[in-house]
């Protein structure tokens, strides 16, 4: 449908999120409350359609929904727990270990978690290095290697998808 209405010339712009490229149904065990979110994390076939839809250009942007909650609301009951997945510290290298694996590059990745973003909400300032351009920089080692664990998080309630159910 999204594909059509570009298509149609409808204006119309679609995102995904690094959760969503990153992890599979089939990996997460059952009953593993930090990863509950809306919508579910789905298949390996649903996640590999996403990557697709961000190369053809049917997914404009890749953006963080960072849904923090302490661990007590990330309880056991599914039913109960905080729907949501705090992953701002991690979204770009979770990102680019899933992109560099299909043969994206690094500026690709950074058009879509930066300056497509800044464009659509109009900050023509913000997602580029350019003159005129505020100078929001980051450091990043791209062939650096880390496994996430909620103890080194610098969220406020460090919580992440990879670690234990508290």
């Amino acid at each position: 449908m999204l594909r059509d209405a570009k298509r149609a010339g409808i204006r119309v712009t679609a995102e995904t999120c690094p959760h969503y490229l990153t992890f599979t149904a089939e990996e997460i065990p059952d009953g593993a409350t930090q990863f509950k979110c809306c919508p579910p994390i789905r298949e390996a076939a649903n996640r590999e359609n996403l990557w697709q839809g961000l190369v053809d250009g049917t997914i404009d942007l890749i953006v963080t929904d960072h849904s923090p909650c302490t661990a007590e609301l990330k309880r056991p009951d599914f039913g109960l727990a905080w729907g949501g997945i705090a992953g701002l510290q991690v979204g770009l290298p979770a990102v680019w270990t899933q992109a560099r694996q299909r043969g994206i590059s690094l500026p690709q990745v950074v058009r879509w978690m930066a300056k497509h973003p800044a464009d659509l909400v109009g900050l023509p300032t913000k997602g580029r290095i350019a003159v005129g351009a505020d100078a929001d920089l980051c450091a990043f080692a791209p062939d650096a290697e880390f496994t996430v664990a909620a103890g080194e998080l610098h969220h406020r309630n460090p919580s992440a998808p990879t670690t234990a159910p508290a």
